[in-house]
């Protein structure tokens, strides 16, 4: 998954240096806000699943009952959150979209609109939604951020050994169906998305031990080749394809992906080479990119130009969501290009 832009990929230290009025005032809107019988919340039989402590990189949430109001403060948390149901009272903003989620999922917000953190969310506006709990998986949340939600409410924080941003998708959904006493429907969406995954790779055996490349560029000529540590090259290798040994030979220090120059431009080529772009309006200039367009793949029909940006968004993403809907739209791609 590609990490937002430096600038969104935290929440801004300023946010969280509030008073000792707002965090009172804060703290009895949560005590107000939350649903049940006087007391549940605090009782050692919170329902099916509870209590429920989960590990995270900076130490355990213990959620008592089940969460009636939720803040998805990972970029993707929410793909998990819609499909079961359930919508959050505010989310982090994910993409181009004014909703603030994908087009993947955006009906199940069933006109429903979440309060929208862009770039710097800041406490006050997190408890003022008195969530139960807030999610923050696919994020870069760090140890002061995370001791100062927590001192409100649970925070279900990266899981232990994870790199920020990079959640493998299973143990994403897995972990928000635990957190709110969903397990069941998220096996059952994680069947779900592995079968439909295990069925486009027995449909296409022509994908079987091709080697493919995608890479990220945009209008000023840049190139970042994604690793194996990233969620699309992840999925292509269930589909049945492997990472270009150029690519993979090539040390990354554990990141997402690795930085090409234009003297090296020759490494992306591969069976099939996926291009996406920074933004959408890069698309045109990427199109007559002289570099990428005299590399063999491209020579032979073999180079993909993601020219959608939901499709560009949702691989990205990676989720029990998104990944159907990057199936729907890219499989017919790989097929023409390895054809």
């Amino acid at each position: 998954m590609t990490p937002p832009p430096a600038a969104a990929r935290s929440i801004g230290r300023r946010g969280f240096l509030i008073g000792a009025t707002g965090v009172l005032a804060a703290a009895g809107l949560a005590a107000c806000g939350t649903s049940g019988a006087p007391g549940e919340a605090d009782s050692p039989q919170g329902g099916p699943g509870f209590p429920t402590s989960i590990p995270n990189r900076y130490g355990t949430a213990e959620i008592k009952a089940a969460p009636q109001r939720v803040v998805s403060l990972g970029i993707t948390d929410h793909d998990v959150l819609l499909p079961l149901g359930v919508v959050p009272v505010g989310l982090t903003k994910w993409g181009p979209w004014e909703s603030g989620v994908g087009p993947w999922v955006e009906p199940m917000l069933r006109g429903e609109k979440p309060k929208i953190f862009g770039s710097e969310v800041d406490a006050e506006g997190v408890i003022a939604l008195a969530p139960d709990v807030m999610l923050a998986l696919q994020s870069a949340l760090t140890q002061e951020q995370y001791n100062r939600l927590t001192s409100f409410n649970p925070v279900v924080a990266q899981p232990p050994e994870a790199i920020d941003y990079g959640v493998n998708w299973r143990v994403q959904a897995e972990t928000i169906g635990r957190a709110l006493g969903k397990q069941d429907e998220v096996t059952k969406l994680v069947a779900d998305t592995q079968a439909r995954i295990d069925r486009t790779r027995e449909a296409n055996p022509l994908f079987q031990g091709k080697t493919h490349v995608t890479v990220r560029t945009d209008s000023a000529g840049t190139y970042a080749a994604y690793t194996k540590q990233d969620a699309r090259t992840a999925l292509l290798e269930q589909l049945g394809l492997r990472l270009s040994p150029a690519i993979e030979g090539l040390d990354s220090g554990g990141k997402f992906n690795v930085k090409i120059s234009k003297e090296q431009v020759s490494l992306l080529d591969a069976d099939v080479v996926i291009v996406t772009t920074a933004k959408a309006t890069d698309v045109e200039a990427v199109r007559n990119d002289p570099l990428l367009n005299n590399l063999p793949a491209a020579k032979r029909g073999s180079l993909i130009l993601l020219d959608d940006y939901d499709l560009t968004m949702a691989l990205g993403s990676a989720t029990v969501s998104s990944i159907p809907f990057a199936l729907d739209h890219l499989t017919p791609k790989l097929v023409d290009a390895l054809s």
